[in-house]
């Protein structure tokens, strides 16, 4: 049994170690795509993979508005940040596939990601996932997940509490999810792997 550093893994997978441990926040609301952009960049770029719904689901698999859910989602969250901390400590880039409509425009957050990466000498990359309105609805319906149910019996509530669009105080870029995924795949790895 040998051992690889990460460096000669990373190459026998034909993946892309990025410059320097990198946070990658995939962000949208639910059905926005953002999964669907999150494996196809992971398909390429080496990074840990969380995705908020990983850990919810484990105790909340049926809903993301009950009161029992929203008394600990900010638990859930400390866990997914402490996670994601460790990693990029140790080094490994990290892609969080999560929503953050909210979060991104908190100054509380914002100050606490700075921080983070800041401990971790990391750096930011955050990726927008959006689509149409009518296109958000066709895909939480197909999907037809018992978490989305109250998303789409109360419409204009989750888009109020979620907007498809809000300002995100971040170098960023915006992918539309209607168009074809491979040109998204290309404008994300470029996005990525640009020095800076």
């Amino acid at each position: 049994f040998a051992f690889v550093n990460q460096r000669e893994t990373v190459s026998m997978k034909q993946k892309q170690l990025l410059s320097r441990p990198t946070l990658i926040l995939v962000m949208g609301v639910a059905g926005s795509g953002k999964t669907n952009v999150a494996r196809s960049i992971l398909e390429r770029v080496n990074a840990v993979y969380l995705d908020n719904n990983f850990i919810a689901d484990a105790f909340f698999p049926h809903t993301r508005s009950d009161a029992e859910y929203l008394k600990i989602r900010r638990n859930l969250y400390d866990a997914l940040y402490r996670i994601t901390e460790e990693n990029l400590k140790l080094g490994n880039s990290v892609l969080l596939d999560v929503p953050h409509v909210a979060q991104v425009q908190d100054r509380k957050w914002q100050d606490f990601l700075k921080d983070l990466l800041a401990r971790c000498a990391a750096r930011l990359a955050v990726i927008r996932c959006f689509c149409s309105e009518e296109e958000l609805r066709r895909r939480l319906k197909q999907r037809g997940a018992p978490r989305d149910q109250w998303k789409l019996d109360h419409w204009e509530e989750f888009l109020t509490r979620q907007p498809l669009q809000v300002e995100i105080p971040f170098e960023h870029i915006e992918l539309n999810t209607e168009a074809e995924p491979g040109y998204n795949l290309n404008r994300a790895l470029a996005y990525l792997t640009r020095e800076g």
